[in-house]
């Protein structure tokens, strides 16, 4: 039964699930049921009542739990979003307290970065309220619905055009940047699976991927797991790769190495990849090579499946993304062929 306060409020004693009391206040008997229906409400869903956990604190027992076991570069990547975007706004606010209306204010904070970091931003808030439901900490994930907001801006060049290409392996004069680039442009390989090759993983027509070097600061990380399990595959190696890698000295165990033969370290990547980008007129970073390589295999007519392979997706969606652009590229292309064939009267 309700009971009257002296103050003039209305409170009545909830039992949950669990067997714990919870006093709930109105100003009138309706405001009262009300604040009763919502508690017994969340004690339905499994709702921790009461809870007051703060954001910040949840985001490093989900760090701690959910994010343990991925890749430094990954783990990097949760917590620099989390500590640079979202602690200032909503660190301090208990989860339960946390609306729609405060993620778009943290979305609003980042919309004039770029469209990557605003995703990065978008999945960290999304894996941070959606794990809290799951443990019970809130009934509502306030990340639904909320989106990215998407730039208007020239589209920048995703793969280099046979002419860049010839010019880039000019420029890299030094025989371990030549390698690298022609790993890459001629196999697909990824920045840290290039860097992970070793000579071994080489036999007649092909090279198999085994590991990946990324790293942790500024040395490798010693785990050289692979990014995920498709990316572990065989892959040919076209003639012109098969020069260069007969022309590149052997060091030690790495095919892309350091010049005491050990593996190579981000600031020896960085340094040796400068040199290159500084003897060109166009911009180049590592991950466009590999996207000339998905390109050569779309112009090859290599069919989408064996593509997925080849690249080491681990979803056909990806690969097929590459296609789909490429493919309404090409329509455009022949926008003028079908312009002559309809005003030439071919049409009967």
């Amino acid at each position: 039964m309700p009971k009257k306060r002296k103050d003039g409020r209305y409170q009545r004693k909830i039992t949950l699930s669990d067997g714990r009391h919870k006093i709930v206040y109105g100003r009138t008997l309706a405001e009262l049921n009300a604040a009763a229906d919502a508690v017994r409400d969340e004690d339905r869903q499994g709702i921790r009542v009461g809870d007051s956990t703060l954001v910040g604190e949840w985001a490093k027992i989900w760090l701690e739990k959910y994010k343990a076991d991925l890749r430094p570069n990954t783990k990097a990547m949760y917590r620099n979003a989390y500590n640079t975007h979202i602690l200032d706004m909503i660190g301090n606010m208990p989860l339960r307290d946390v609306r729609p209306v405060h993620i778009r204010g943290v979305m609003s904070g980042v919309a004039e970065k770029s469209e990557s970091l605003q995703r990065k931003v978008l999945i960290t808030l999304q894996q941070l309220f959606s794990t809290a439901r799951l443990n019970g900490l809130i009934a509502k994930d306030p990340t639904e619905g909320i989106k990215i907001t998407p730039h208007a801006r020239p589209e920048k060049p995703k793969s280099l055009s046979g002419e860049q290409v010839e010019k880039l392996l000019e420029a890299c004069i030094e025989p371990t940047a030549e390698v690298f680039a022609g790993l890459c442009l001629y196999c697909g390989l990824r920045r840290e699976e290039a860097l992970g090759l070793q000579w071994g993983d080489i036999a007649g027509d092909s090279l198999t991927i085994r590991r990946a070097i990324s790293f942790v600061g500024n040395q490798p990380d010693p785990s050289q797991e692979l990014k995920t399990k498709a990316a572990h595959r065989t892959i040919p190696i076209p003639a012109p790769l098969k020069e260069i890698l007969s022309k590149t000295p052997r060091r030690g165990l790495y095919v892309v190495g350091k010049a005491d033969g050990g593996p190579m370290t981000k600031i020896a990547f960085r340094r040796m990849w400068d040199k290159v980008v500084q003897r060109l007129e166009f911009s180049v970073h590592p991950h466009m090579l590999r996207h000339t390589y998905a390109t050569s295999l779309y112009h090859a007519g290599i069919d989408l499946r064996t593509a997925q392979y080849l690249l080491g997706h681990s979803s056909i969606q990806m690969t097929a993304e590459i296609y789909t652009h490429l493919g309404s590229k090409d329509g455009m292309k022949a926008a003028g062929k079908i312009e002559s064939f309809f005003t030439d009267g071919k049409t009967g």
